[in-house]
C-alpha cells in the first residue's frame, strides 16, 4: 500500500507540474502576444503621423534606435520603398497581395500573423494605409508557446525534481502518520481504538465480525467437546480418513486397538499404522465409494471393520472406519454351541440309560432278584438328569440377571455356618474334616444364590479331596468387603486348566469326574453368582497339594443392573 500510495503522490506532483508550466506558458504568451500587439499599433499610427514630415529619413532614424521591430514601407504598386531588415529593398519581392497589405489598402489597417516552422518563432504584422497611398507596415517576432516551453524545460525538469524528493519526504511522513495507527490497530477490541474518523465504519465491522466469529468458535468449540467426548468414550474404535488414506482423527479406543500412544497417528498413513491385508481391501474398498465390513485379528483379538466412505458433491473425500470388538460375542456364540453340545451330550448320557434299563425291564429280560438293582440304576440317573435340569435352569436365572431374584440383608457366616452343618454328612463319608471360621458379615444380595455359591464350593472341595484331607470355611470381614475363603488339601488344578475350570461343563478329571458324578456346572453357577453381586472370585492351586478359591463381595448396597 505504501508503494502505491507514492506512486499515486508522485504522478500527481508531476501531472501538476506539467499542467501549471503549460497554462503558466499559455497563460503569459497570450497576454505577452496581445501586449505585443497592442505595442505595435501604437508605433504604427505614431510613425505614421511621422512620416508626413519626416519621411524615409525618421524612419532610418528610428529604425537605427529600434533593432527589434521590423519596418517596411510600401509604395501603391508593392514595392518595398524600405525595410530596416534589408540590404537593399529592390531584393526584397512585391508585397502587393501580403494579407496585412491587402487588408490595409481595402479597410485602412490590417493584420497578419506568419509562423516559422524552422526556427519555432512567430511574426506579428501591423499595416496602416498613408495618405500619399503608400502602406506603412511594422512587425515583430517573438518565440511561440512551444518554443518558450521548451527553452523552458531544464528547468522544468529541475524543479520537478524538486518537487518529487519534497513529495517522496512528506509522502513517507504522511505515509507514516497514516498507516502506524493501521498496524497498531487491536482488532481483539476494535472499539477501544483511537484512529482518525475514516476508520470508524471498517472498525465497527470488524467488531460485528469478531463478535459473529467469537459466537461461531464457540459453537464450533462445544460441537468438538461434543464430538470428542462421544468418540472418547465409545467402546467402539473410530477412525476418519481423507482421500488419501491420511488419519484426520482417532479415538482412543482405536489407538488401543492399534496399539499405538497419542500423537502417533498425526500426519500418518492409515497403512502406516497396520499393514493388515483385510484393512487394506476395506479401505480401498471404501474409497472407491463402496462401503465394506470384514474381519480383522489384532493381538489375538477379532475386530468387525466397518468402512462408510464421505462423498461430498459426489466424490469420496475421506473414510470412516469403525472397528468393533466381536472377540467376546464370538466366544459366547462358541461357548453358546458348546453348551448346546454339552448339554445335549449330558441329558443323553442319563436318558439313554434310563431308557436302556427300562427297555430290559419291559422285555422281560430282567430276573425278579434284579429287579431292585435295576430300579436303583433307573432312580439314580433320573436324579442325575434333575439335578442337571435344574442347575441348567439356575444357570440360565443368573445369566438373565437378578430380575427374578429377590434381594436383602444377608447374614453371611449363618449361610456358611447352615451349608457347613448340611455337607457334614458327606464330609464323612469321604473321611475328610470339614471346619469353619466365621466373623459377623452381613451383605445386600440374593440369599438362594448365596448359598448356592458357598454351597458348590463346599462340595467341590469334599469331593474332589483325598482320603484323610480337610476343608477350611472361613467368612471374614476385610475393609469394606465380605471375603469367603474355601481351601481344601484335595488333587488341586494344573496351572493351564485354571483359567477353564469357571467355564460351563469343564471337567479338569473326566474320568475321576464321572465316579464321584455331578453335572460340570457347579463352579459355572458360582461364578455367575457372585457376577450378580458384583464381586470378585480367585483360585489359587497346586497339583497333590490342593485349591482355595476367594470370593470377595462389596457389604455396600449393589447397583442396579
Amino acid at each position: 500500500m505504501k508503494k502505491r500510495i507514492f506512486r499515486s503522490m508522485c504522478l500527481l506532483a508531476i501531472f501538476t507540474i506539467l499542467m501549471t508550466t503549460l497554462v503558466q506558458g499559455i497563460f503569459f504568451s497570450s497576454e505577452m502576444y496581445e501586449d505585443m500587439k497592442q505595442q505595435l499599433r501604437s508605433e504604427a499610427v505614431c510613425l505614421a503621423e511621422a512620416m508626413d514630415t519626416g519621411g524615409i529619413p525618421y524612419l532610418q532614424r528610428v529604425s537605427a534606435a529600434n533593432k527589434i521591430t521590423r519596418i517596411t514601407l510600401i509604395s501603391e504598386n508593392g514595392t518595398v520603398l524600405f525595410d530596416n531588415t534589408a540590404a537593399q529593398e529592390q531584393q526584397l519581392e512585391n508585397h502587393q497581395e501580403r494579407p496585412e497589405v491587402v487588408a490595409a489598402r481595402r479597410y485602412g489597417s490590417g493584420e497578419a500573423v506568419r509562423d516559422s516552422a524552422t526556427i519555432g518563432q512567430q511574426t506579428f504584422y501591423y499595416a496602416l494605409l498613408l495618405d500619399n497611398g503608400q502602406v506603412l507596415r511594422v512587425a515583430h517576432t517573438m518565440d511561440s508557446l512551444w518554443h518558450n516551453i521548451l527553452n523552458t524545460l531544464p528547468y522544468v525538469i529541475l524543479f520537478a525534481g524538486v518537487v518529487l524528493l519534497m513529495t517522496l519526504f512528506l509522502v513517507r511522513r504522511q505515509i507514516q502518520r497514516i498507516v502506524v495507527p493501521i498496524n497498531t490497530l487491536d482488532l481483539e477490541n476494535p472499539m477501544q481504538n483511537e484512529v482518525y474518523d475514516e476508520l470508524s465504519p471498517l472498525l465497527l465491522r470488524i467488531a460485528r465480525q469478531n463478535t459473529l466469529i467469537h459466537n461461531q468458535m464457540e459453537e464450533l468449540a462445544e460441537r468438538q467437546q461434543e464430538f470428542a467426548t462421544l468418540t472418547e468414550n465409545m467402546n467402539e474404535g473410530l477412525v476418519i480418513i481423507n482421500a488419501q488414506g491420511y488419519i484426520l482423527s482417532i479415538n482412543k479406543r482405536a489407538l488401543q486397538i492399534f496399539g499405538l500412544r497419542e500423537g502417533d497417528y498425526l500426519e500418518r498413513h492409515v497403512l502406516e499404522v497396520n499393514r493388515n491385508l483385510q484393512l487394506k481391501q476395506t479401505i480401498e474398498t471404501g474409497l472407491k465409494g463402496q462401503e465394506a465390513e470384514m474381519q480383522l485379528e489384532l493381538e489375538g483379538r477379532n475386530y468387525q471393520i466397518m468402512s462408510n466412505p464421505i462423498e461430498i458433491s459426489g466424490q469420496v473425500q475421506g473414510l470412516v472406519l469403525l472397528l468393533l470388538d466381536v472377540t467376546e460375542k464370538q466366544q459366547q456364540e462358541q461357548m453358546r454351541r458348546e453348551f448346546t453340545a454339552n448339554v445335549s451330550h449330558e441329558l443323553r448320557t442319563p436318558l439313554t440309560a434310563i431308557s436302556g434299563y427300562a427297555e430290559i425291564m419291559a422285555g422281560g429280560l430282567v430276573k425278579p432278584e434284579d429287579m431292585k438293582p435295576f430300579a436303583e440304576k433307573i432312580y439314580q440317573e433320573a436324579n442325575r438328569l434333575i439335578a442337571l435340569i435344574a442347575d441348567i435352569i439356575q444357570l440360565s436365572r443368573l445369566d438373565e440377571g437378578n430380575a427374578q431374584f429377590t434381594q436383602e440383608e444377608v447374614a453371611l457366616h449363618t449361610l456358611a455356618e447352615e451349608v457347613v452343618q448340611r455337607l457334614q454328612p458327606l464330609a464323612e463319608q469321604k473321611t475328610v474334616t470339614l471346619s469353619l471360621y466365621t466373623e459377623p458379615v452381613t451383605v445386600y444380595g440374593i440369599r438362594q444364590v448365596l448359598q448356592e455359591v458357598i454351597y458348590n464350593l463346599c462340595e467341590n472341595a469334599i469331593k474332589y479331596n483325598t482320603a484323610e484331607g480337610t476343608v477350611k470355611v472361613s467368612v471374614v470381614q476385610i475393609e469394606q468387603q465380605a471375603v469367603l475363603k474355601v481351601a481344601d488339601t484335595g488333587i488341586g488344578i494344573a496351572a493351564e486348566e485354571q483359567p477353564r475350570v469357571f467355564e460351563r461343563f469343564y471337567r479338569v478329571d473326566k474320568s475321576h469326574s464321572r465316579i464321584i458324578g455331578g453335572t460340570g456346572l457347579g463352579l459355572s453357577i458360582v461364578k455367575h453368582g457372585v457376577q450378580l453381586h458384583h464381586g470378585e472370585i480367585s483360585m489359587e492351586s497346586q497339583v497333590g497339594r490342593g485349591t482355595t478359591i476367594t470370593v470377595r463381595l462389596p457389604l455396600q448396597e449393589p447397583h442396579d443392573r
